[in-house]
């Protein structure tokens, strides 16, 4: 019991924070942490997170005893309402649902950086901005396409239906795995209706962005982890399945940029968790580190792959100088305006957006950051002890989208007035086609209207923030009932929000993973026991 309460609280303490926060933000882009109002929303928030956390863990406690002692209501749900539809069938399925979706934008959302990934190919130019192995597979399939037949929409639409296929496969794969772990039917159906009718799931199933892919094999890697953790003994003594969990590792790497942080630093984790099978595991991250070397070096020298900017590093700091830049001019010392304008030109900072860090990015000098680092570090610094308020603020502004469930995605309101909840639209090189202009007005709706966010429960379908809450409450509840085995798992999704956390701004896409892994992380919660072997 004061395991219970104590989680709860602690909990509830930060989704408190979420709500109390990112409604201030919400409605001021700012949060006044001297006041002392705050405070008191605050704990008045956590006491009543406090209570709802403490209920639903109960309810859950009560389900798992009623299926440890046979209950009639779990066992009726357990053989009334199976699930056994095959692999193929639910492939066909999933591609059906999202059919509809790829008429209404036909060839596919060609969009965000698609553009430019495409570009690199059509030039010869290759950088490691993006993962090299997507521009080269989108770029390649485009180009490749074009040639043969004359058209880029063409092009654009092998790709976007070889990504659905793919897409497809995974979350078949997803399917197959909660029947492994013996997952009351009644989830499955729910896992298969979630992936076919999400809005989110279906228009992402048609975009072009590198985030999809990624996130599909971050959920394959997830589901190794968890096998991996609950069925130790069985996993390691198959050579396959190591093989399989080193490649999709590997995948995991290199299929954007900040998916190297997210796998290494689980693998760490990984690595200090499991003491019986430290050395095989050591060997497999050792194997994994030694093919990343080899893809960005060797291959990255055959292809001639030029360095990415490193401006996307300092997304927050750059913010940050930003808004003090803004807010608290004049209080700046002179010299080290000037230097600060030699690295990001005054034009750009006054072009400051609370919510993107884009538009002051886009003016970064490299050259004179080499030149002038040590001092823009010290300038960063000083800037921030002066005014810590304005840093933090620049900070969670940035990234409210992220944690508060009912946020509304539009970080680029200030320029066009709409929604950025999702870029539906076909870029060059291709053209848009609509086969069914009612359903592009539903999508678009909810893609550029930011009211469509606004509708009573839609957050429930939407929101980045509520499901970062919901796979918090989930996990924090495996680990009050002391099942380890989801630490690893766990640590994938920490890295994954905390890698996004210092990006230029908050998008859907860079989440997609809390989708993705919705539906497994309800079915292992509500589920008593896996009954499989467990790792001491």
């Amino acid at each position: 019991m004061h395991r219970k309460i104590w989680f709860s609280f602690s909990l509830g303490f930060i989704i408190a924070f979420f709500y109390t926060a990112g409604k201030s933000l919400d409605n001021y882009d700012s949060v006044n942490l001297t006041e002392g109002l705050f405070y008191v929303k605050w704990l008045a928030a956590s006491v009543f997170t406090t209570a709802v956390l403490f209920l639903v863990w109960e309810i859950m406690d009560r389900i798992h005893r009623s299926s440890d002692q046979g209950g009639k209501i779990y066992n009726i749900i357990q053989k009334k309402i199976p699930f056994s539809l095959p692999g193929w069938a639910c492939v066909l399925i999933l591609l059906g649902c999202w059919l509809p979706v790829w008429l209404s934008l036909f060839p596919g959302a060609f969009s965000y950086d698609a553009l430019a990934e495409w570009e690199q190919v059509r030039d010869g130019v290759i950088t490691a901005h993006h993962p090299v192995i997507h521009v080269l597979w989108l770029g390649g399939l485009v180009e490749g396409i074009h040639a043969l037949t004359g058209s880029y929409n063409a092009g654009i639409a092998v790709y976007t239906f070889s990504q659905m296929l793919i897409l497809a496969v995974i979350f078949s794969y997803t399917l197959r795995f909660l029947g492994d772990f013996q997952v009351p039917g009644i989830l499955q159906w729910f896992a298969l209706l979630f992936y076919g009718l999400s809005p989110v799931m279906q228009l992402f199933s048609i975009s072009a962005t590198k985030d999809v892919l990624f996130s599909g094999v971050l959920l394959v890697f997830l589901l190794q982890l968890i096998r991996l953790c609950s069925k130790g003994d069985v996993y390691y003594q198959n050579a396959k399945s190591w093989i399989a969990f080193g490649a999709i590792a590997f995948l995991s790497m290199i299929l954007r940029n900040n998916g190297f942080y997210i796998t290494l630093g689980t693998l760490l984790i990984l690595l200090f968790k499991i003491k019986k099978y430290r050395k095989k595991t050591g060997l497999v991250l050792l194997g994994v580190c030694a093919a990343y070397g080899v893809y960005v070096g060797p291959f990255y020298g055959i292809l001639d792959v030029a360095r990415g900017g490193i401006e996307e590093m300092f997304s927050v700091p750059i913010q940050q100088i930003a808004r003090v830049h803004r807010y608290d001019f004049d209080s700046l010392d002179e010299k080290d305006l000037d230097v600060v304008y030699q690295v990001i030109p005054k034009e750009y900072l006054e072009d400051y957006r609370a919510t993107v860090s884009d538009f002051v990015k886009k003016g970064f000098q490299q050259d004179a950051f080499e030149t002038y680092k040590e001092d823009m570090m010290r300038i960063w610094v000083k800037w921030g002890l002066a005014h810590p308020l304005t840093y933090v603020n620049s900070f969670l502004v940035n990234t409210v989208d992220f944690w508060y469930p009912h946020a509304v995605i539009d970080g680029y309101r200030d320029v066009y007035g709409k929604s950025s909840y999702f870029d539906y639209k076909v870029d060059k090189p291709g053209s848009e086609v609509v086969f069914l202009p009612n359903l592009h007005q539903y999508y678009e709706k909810i893609s550029f209207d930011k009211h469509a966010q606004l509708v009573p429960f839609a957050f429930l379908a939407l929101s980045p923030g509520w499901y970062l809450v919901l796979t918090m409450i989930i996990l924090g509840y495996l680990w009050r009932s002391r099942r380890y085995e989801f630490v690893v798992p766990g640590a994938l999704f920490a890295f994954s929000i905390l890698t996004v956390l210092l990006g230029p701004m908050a998008l859907v896409r860079y989440v997609l993973i809390f989708y993705y892994a919705f539906p497994v992380l309800l079915s292992v919660g509500l589920q008593p026991r896996c009954k499989v072997l467990i790792i001491q």
